[in-house]
């Protein structure tokens, strides 16, 4: 009788196992909260982390948390850098350079609300070369002004560049407050300086080079 019993109490015993080494799959798998029933990533933790360096290897990124908590890898921008596991600014006498392309059909073409892209792939660009104009232009407004941005307008064309002072159809928030109190404008290449002043929500142009 004991004979007979033993294939029995083997199968049940393989059955555990698998189960046990299934359900232990499926746990790894999915998503662990500590201090939540709820996990909203592989691993949530609702309270403090803590974490031992365990070895002295020098950091090559850096880390930060969205707006739910969830940590992610944060983009170093070109003027910042890593260097032996130090995170420096690379000097604020570095301008970075981008192209806008300013093609004109005719004389006096407006940019209103120009877009350089502030907010995004040009948040670290100072100086923008305006390029490919072939007619005298006026710009009224550039969005994606935040409080102490600095840029740098660039006529590189042979063509007059005209800075507008309040002028619409560029919303006040775009447009510009000029040192004459109307317009600034070069006589072919020329550099406006600007700066954005968060408080009166307007470019207030700094420096203008004919």
């Amino acid at each position: 009788m004991n004979i007979e019993f033993y294939p029995k109490l083997q199968h049940d015993y393989e059955n555990i196992f698998l189960h046990t080494i299934f359900n232990s799959t499926v746990s790894i798998s999915a998503q662990v909260g500590i201090g939540t029933t709820t996990p909203q990533e592989t691993l949530h933790v609702n309270g403090t982390l803590r974490v031992e360096k365990t070895d002295t290897s020098p950091a090559t990124k850096i880390t930060g948390m969205d707006a739910v908590g969830t940590v992610n890898e944060l983009e170093v921008g070109d003027n910042l850098k890593i260097e032996s596991g130090r995170l420096n600014a690379t000097g604020t006498n570095k301008y970075f350079v981008a192209n806008i392309d300013v093609s004109t059909t005719s004389s006096g073409q407006l940019f209103n609300d120009l877009d350089l892209d502030l907010q995004g792939a040009n948040r670290s660009i100072t100086a923008f070369r305006l390029i490919n104009a072939s007619h005298n232009y006026r710009i009224t407004g550039i969005t994606g002004g935040e409080d102490g941005r600095h840029i740098l307008l660039i006529n590189i064309p042979s063509v007059n560049m005209r800075i507008e002072d309040g002028i619409t159809p560029s919303l006040p928030e775009n447009q510009f407050v000029t040192l004459k109190g109307n317009f600034e404008a070069t006589s072919g290449q020329g550099v406006a300086e600007l700066v954005y002043d968060g408080s009166l929500e307007k470019w207030i142009v700094v420096n203008f080079r004919d």
